[in-house]
């Protein structure tokens, strides 16, 4: 369930605390540094945010369903899924595929084949690098329309593509970085959510082929790297009025004064 949220309005005796707080700073004459601490509080204190593990009740199968992986054959040269697949779809069958949860290795389960992987694979594992998919349903609240909802993804080895309800959303190439993905400005969310519980499928699909020396028959990792959602997801939302993902950031500046012994600094964000 999602985590308890704050009011969503300060108490009256914040607010006057705040106000005196900010009388006394401006005439001590302290920072703009410090200064804007104060709204960024008030900010955090007025709008109330959910963050969902989303590790669970995944469903997970390799190749495509025009053309299912085979342990002892080598992925196609082509494994391109389109704009549309039918894996994306809200009503494709899953049933079949394996229940997994995050984080999920989506190579190290097949088994090893020298038949698919004649010249080693996968830095010489003899693990063949097919392409994953993996899909998930999911309700959303009815009393969170009107808000932003964000899938935070930590990390997806490598070139990720993500649909909600059949729409395609984003696409991420690295396999080393954390990415986001909006949700709430999908066409199925926006008509759906506010009208009562919404039910929805997301789709990813990820292609391991780190595109190193014969693409998909070589990784770039000294042994094996992995494929799939190697780390965790999680589903965010926020008000339309917050604070920016790495929105905020503070540093110091500091400078040595060998004449004179000394060290001056200063800061800002």
């Amino acid at each position: 369930p999602p985590s308890a949220s704050l009011p969503l309005a300060p108490p009256p005796s914040f607010l006057a605390a705040l106000s005196t707080a900010i009388s006394i700073a401006v005439s001590a004459g302290l920072s703009t540094m410090l200064l804007l601490c104060f709204p960024l509080a008030l900010v955090s204190l007025s709008a109330p945010r959910d963050e969902v593990s989303f590790d669970f009740g995944w469903r997970f199968t390799t190749g495509l369903s025009t053309h299912p992986a085979q342990s002892d054959e080598p992925p196609p040269a082509s494994a391109d899924p389109g704009l549309h697949p039918a894996e994306a779809q809200t009503g494709y069958d899953d049933s079949g595929w394996a229940e997994v949860q995050l984080p999920h290795d989506g190579l190290i389960a097949a088994a090893a084949s020298s038949a698919a992987c004649r010249d080693g694979c996968s830095g010489k594992s003899y693990i063949p690098r097919h392409v994953l998919w993996y899909r998930k349903a999911f309700t959303l609240p009815a009393e969170w329309a009107g808000s932003l909802l964000f899938l935070d993804f930590e990390g997806s080895f490598r070139k990720t593509t993500v649909w909600l309800d059949g729409e395609l959303l984003a696409a991420h190439d690295c396999g080393y970085t954390p990415f986001r993905v909006r949700l709430d400005n999908a066409t199925s969310l926006r008509r759906r959510l506010g009208s009562g519980d919404s039910a929805h499928t997301i789709a990813v699909f990820v292609d391991p082929d780190n595109g190193d020396e014969g693409a998909r028959s070589h990784g770039s990792g000294w042994w094996y790297e992995g494929g799939g959602l190697y780390r965790s997801v999680a589903l965010l939302r926020v008000p339309p009025l917050h604070i920016e993902r790495d929105g905020l950031f503070a540093y110091s500046n500091l400078s040595w004064h060998a004449s004179g012994g000394g060290m001056e600094g200063g800061g800002g964000g």
